[in-house]
Formats: structure tokens, C-alpha cells, sequence
């Protein structure tokens, strides 16, 4: 892995890693946290106990609770015992658990003025942070021209690099949570044959049971009443082989078309920043292999990245024992790697 002469002189951040992590698994609460309202939207930030050399820009999933879900106040408070500067913003349309068109560019836009606000973004080093399908436009947001000499590290947790090979994954393995096809189903009538209102009602309802009980998987016979005839259909689509075989060309064209910027780039500049990727070993929404796959293209381009494959983010594992001692280690080495070129990055001078 190759890096340039600024990247070589980051220095893991060890001591960060380790407060990051014991806050997290401690949920500490240290610093302060204050919502404001940005625009037509809220930003949570958390200020560290001193003062930040970065700020994180954390960009939620596709969490009904958005910023408020439980487990990203965890994520923003440990960040922020970490020593960063912690800005957590809602994003209607993914708060409103959909993907569409129109929703990369919000994202994009709203980074860009989050970035460029003095008031919010106190530090001239900023890093991207995001999970899953977000994942995307934190790494779009790190080659934007207007932000490169800012941006100095991104971290991306269960990202992917193969849009189609996800969605082949979501919408034709049994082996996948079903609340990513429910999302990707939903969005595509929504948008793209919005004349089947009862339809796109009915999934929207089935989301966001899912997303509102998330501790346990919930199955698809629960979610759809077989004695309803829209339900009925609702249910085979998602189940039936031959149907969610002819439902994925239907997403793999607009993935080729209207919903082509959820695409990872074909290709990196050399200013792309320091990536960190962090996966579960046993994903079931996004596969740990797009991880793998996204760290062997940086490799190839001779990218500064660190790939980081644990079992502690499955099924709420957060405790540190001795019997996790080899994965809390590289936990704390992912951590300490991203911190440190998070805070050393870009304009030396600050």
C-alpha cells in the first residue's frame, strides 16, 4: 500500500482508539451533545472533552430513528471520546427509509454546506463517516473537487463496492435480511410505477415494522396477510424465485440509469483521502466480500486504506473480553489507523 509523504507522517492514533472503544462498550456519554437546526434539517454535535484537531461528518443509514436511533448516539459519543468533533445530520429521504434519484445529490449538497459551515465545522481537517447503502455518498462526497484539500480521512462501515452484486444478494438470497429488498422494493413502485398506491402503502407499512422492531428478524409470512390479495402478491414477489429473479432486472436497470449514482466510481484519483473499512464477518444486508472487493481495487491503485473484518459488530456484541482479545485488537488498530490520519491529513499547518 502506497501513501503520500503528508499520509506517511500520520501516526495511528493508539490512545484515541482505546477511549473510542471503552466508550462505546461503556456508553460513556463524555462531552457535550447539542441539536440545531441546519437549514430544513437538525444536526446533532457532540464537542469533545478537548479541543478537536477534526471534525467527522457521520451520514446515518437507513434507520427510522435517523440520528436519535440509540446505536449512532452510541457511535457519536464514542467518536467523540475518540477526540473528534462529532456531526451527525438527519437526511429526510434516508430518515424516510427510501433510496431514490433525487438522493444522492441531497446528500452530496448537504455535506458540501456542512463542510463549509464555519459555525458547525470548526476545524479546517473534516472526515466522512457512514454505514451500509450510505456508505456511498461519503465516498462520493471525498472525491468532490470543492472539498478535496478538507477532507482527510473516510470511514466506511459495511459499505459495498458492486451495487449490482448487493442487490442480486438482497433481492435473491435467502441467506439476506429482507429489509434491505422490502427498502429497494418500496423505492422502486414509489418512483417508478407510482401508480400501484396500494402497493407502495403496503411496503412502506411492512419497512417500517421492520425498521421500528429491529432487535429480531422478522419473516416475510408475518409481515404480508396471505388471506389479502394485494398482500398475497406483495408476499410472492419477495419470496418467489422466478419473481425476485425477474424483479432484480427490473433493479438492475434503473441501477444502469436513474439510480446510477448509488455506483461506487470506476475510478479513484490519487487524492482520494485514507479509507477505513470496517465489516461484520457475517453481514446480512451487505456481504463482508464488498468490502474485501473495495480495499483490493484501492490496493490496486495503490490507495491508502485499512481493512478491518471483525465479529464483534454482529447480533449487539460489544463486550471486550479475553476471549475476543485478537478481534478487539484489531478493532482498536482500525481505530487508532482512521484517527490518526483523520487528524493529520490535509493542511498541515490547520
Amino acid at each position: 500500500m502506497s501513501e503520500s509523504d503528508t499520509q506517511r507522517k500520520a501516526h495511528a492514533d493508539w490512545k484515541g482508539a482505546l477511549k473510542l472503544l471503552l466508550a462505546f462498550q461503556r456508553h460513556k456519554t463524555p462531552g457535550t451533545l447539542e441539536t440545531v437546526v441546519f437549514g430544513k434539517t437538525s444536526v446533532d454535535v457532540y464537542e469533545p472533552p478537548s479541543t478537536p484537531a477534526a471534525t467527522v461528518i457521520f451520514v446515518p443509514g437507513l434507520s427510522i430513528r435517523g440520528r436519535e436511533d440509540p446505536r449512532i448516539r452510541r457511535l457519536g459519543w464514542a467518536l467523540s471520546a475518540g477526540g473528534l468533533r462529532v456531526l451527525i445530520p438527519d437526511v429526510p429521504s434516508i430518515r424516510a427509509l427510501t433510496i431514490s434519484t433525487r438522493q444522492p445529490d441531497e446528500v452530496a449538497n448537504l455535506i458540501r454546506s456542512l463542510v463549509q459551515d464555519r459555525s458547525l465545522v470548526t476545524t479546517r481537517r473534516v472526515a466522512l463517516m457512514s454505514v451500509s447503502f450510505s456508505s456511498i455518498f461519503v465516498l462520493r462526497a471525498a472525491l468532490d473537487s470543492v472539498l478535496t484539500d478538507r477532507i482527510t480521512a473516510v470511514g466506511l462501515i459495511g459499505g459495498y463496492y458492486d451495487i449490482e452484486r448487493v442487490a442480486h444478494f438482497l433481492i435473491t438470497s435467502d441467506q439476506a435480511d429482507p429489509y434491505g429488498r422490502l427498502v429497494i422494493g418500496r423505492s422502486y413502485f414509489a418512483e417508478f410505477e407510482p401508480e400501484h398506491a396500494n402497493a407502495i402503502a403496503a411496503l412502506k407499512e411492512a419497512v417500517e415494522t421492520v425498521a421500528t422492531n429491529n432487535d429480531e428478524p422478522i419473516r416475510l409470512d408475518v409481515l404480508f396477510d396471505a388471506n389479502d390479495p394485494l398482500e398475497k402478491s406483495l408476499h410472492q414477489l419477495m419470496t418467489e424465485p422466478a419473481s425476485r429473479q425477474a424483479f432484480l432486472e427490473k433493479i438492475l436497470d434503473v441501477f444502469d440509469s436513474a439510480w446510477a449514482g448509488y455506483r461506487v466510481p470506476a475510478q479513484f484519483p490519487q487524492s482520494t483521502p485514507p479509507v477505513f473499512l470496517l465489516h461484520g464477518s457475517h453481514d446480512p444486508v451487505i456481504p463482508t466480500a464488498e468490502s474485501r472487493h473495495l480495499a483490493h481495487r484501492l490496493a490496486r491503485q495503490s490507495l491508502a486504506h485499512h481493512l478491518c473484518v471483525s465479529d464483534l459488530l454482529e447480533h449487539g456484541n460489544t463486550a471486550i473480553s479475553l476471549r475476543r482479545i485478537v478481534d478487539v485488537s484489531r478493532l482498536v488498530a482500525g481505530f487508532a489507523w482512521f484517527l490518526g490520519r483523520s487528524q493529520t491529513g490535509g493542511d498541515e499547518s490547520g
